[in-house]
């Protein structure tokens, strides 16, 4: 799989569709997922999250790396059709950067906390509260299966 770039990239600016089947080619698809964003990108850069519409792929699939700048292990996980349950009124300001906007960086005000469910390869539903950078990455993420870009924040912060 191949990272696709540009901000006026029709298929990055494109609401994804639900995941109505889960069977070994969605299994294929993430391990693929995973694959790449692991992959050093531009600048030997690996990614934290993807979102299958970065790879060309219009389905509600992200994967995320849980406990980011913490101590703790990383995990990689895959969300399929994801859902924001709950988001904390209380916001916090970070620099982002986006493997589909290679060297573009810039401060996003988002929700300090979130909670959130989504389906597992299976089909299985989980939920979890997220704070910090995994509500980030993955409030980042989401927003790339609605078409929504972080530069699409820049001049609201």
């Amino acid at each position: 799989m191949q990272i696709i770039t540009g901000e006026d990239t029709k298929v990055l600016r494109t609401k994804a569709e639900k995941v109505t089947v889960f069977d070994q080619a969605l299994e294929q698809t993430v391990d693929a997922m995973i694959e790449t964003m692991l992959s050093p990108q531009q600048g030997n850069v690996t990614g934290i999250g993807l979102a299958a519409n970065q790879v060309g792929l219009l389905e509600r699939i992200m994967i995320m790396t849980f406990n980011v700048n913490t101590k703790k292990e990383h995990k990689v996980v895959a969300m399929i059709n994801p859902e924001i349950l709950w988001q904390s009124e209380e916001t916090v300001v970070y620099e982002e950067g986006c493997l589909s906007l290679p060297e573009t960086f810039g401060k996003v005000r988002r929700a300090s906390k979130i909670q959130v469910s989504w389906q597992n390869t299976e089909g299985h539903r989980c939920e979890k509260k997220l704070s910090g950078w995994d509500a980030r990455v993955f409030l980042h993420e989401y927003d790339h299966l609605d078409g929504i870009l972080f530069i699409d924040y820049l001049q609201k912060t």
